[in-house]
């Protein structure tokens, strides 16, 4: 069989240069850390790997997500405490001095203090977020939850942030909601719809009028708005327990992702550096070869 000068010229020279070309793929791969660097090399698997990268993506969105419920929760807990305890101060002065052994000057000094906690009250009502925004307000974050009396500027709607494909978390609450109105019932009267902030007023003049009857009709409606408070927190300690658990699950998610992707994508350095090192010697070996082959002449044989 005979085989000609540019048959064998043309084999060696596609030996070679499929050694070159796998052997810069290696080095290639070890570069980057990376096993597909160009989707053509293994199509199927690079479009497999840019699902998993939009699926982390999306999941480390929802993350961020519920990072910020969790925040404005724990805000929205950490204010309602304070209410809580200042409620319960309003709810001893109520007590205290609707007893008919005190004196009118006595009640106009709770009464200052009663419109101090007032204040102290709406300011924990119109809390903000790191970003400004109002945690009280329904959707209406931009402005404050209340008036400077007492009026509520929000609305029912209530705000909240994509945690999960089809979760939503609720971080912004309607403050009506919160500050609750309470019904008043007046002999003789229709009944009516008296506003959280309203009441407290309501009691602090009492109190600064020397007005018994109205004082102690303030403690049963303080008790009531208080209630309405202590509801509130502990939806949002239920809140803050769901967002804790679903923020576990999207974890857990993530790592199985993330784990996935690696294997898919990451290098075995180990196992590339003697792959690499094989198709080196090869390619030295190819590489002589052609070079003590191509020289070869009749001569040498004669």
């Amino acid at each position: 069989m005979k085989i000609s000068t540019n048959l064998f010229f043309d084999r060696a020279s596609s030996q070679i240069t499929a050694g070159q070309k796998q052997l810069a793929e290696v080095q290639v791969q070890l570069a980057s850390g990376k096993k597909i660097n160009n989707a053509s090399e293994a199509p199927e698997q690079a479009s497999t790997l840019q699902r998993l990268r939009t699926l982390i993506q999306q999941q480390e969105s929802f993350q961020r997500n519920i990072d910020l419920v969790n925040e404005r929760l724990q805000t929205q807990d950490a204010s309602l405490s304070g209410v809580n305890d200042l409620m319960q101060r309003l709810r001893e002065l109520s007590i205290q001095y609707t007893n008919g052994t005190l004196g009118a000057d006595q009640r106009r000094i709770a009464a200052i203090e009663v419109r101090g906690i007032r204040e102290q009250v709406l300011s924990l009502a119109n809390t903000v977020d790191s970003t400004g925004k109002a945690l009280f307000a329904g959707s209406r974050v931009q402005a404050p939850a209340f008036s400077a009396g007492g009026v509520y500027l929000g609305d029912q709607t209530p705000s909240g942030a994509p945690v999960g494909s089809s979760r939503l978390a609720q971080s912004h609450r309607a403050g009506d909601d919160v500050f609750v109105d309470v019904i008043r019932k007046t002999p003789g009267q229709p009944d009516k719809a008296v506003g959280f902030f309203k009441v407290i007023d309501d009691l602090a003049n009492a109190l600064e009028t020397n007005d018994l009857d109205a004082a102690r009709r303030g403690i049963d409606e303080v008790n009531i708005i208080h209630q309405g408070v202590s509801l509130a927190q502990a939806d949002i300690g239920a809140d803050l327990n769901l967002a804790d658990s679903q923020s576990n699950v999207l974890r857990e998610q993530l790592l199985q992702l993330k784990s996935l992707q690696s294997d898919m994508q990451d290098v075995d350095y180990a196992e590339s550096v003697s792959k690499m090192q094989k198709q080196m010697l090869a390619l030295e070996a190819a590489q002589s070869s052609f070079a003590k082959i191509s020289g070869l002449s009749l001569f040498q044989y004669l």
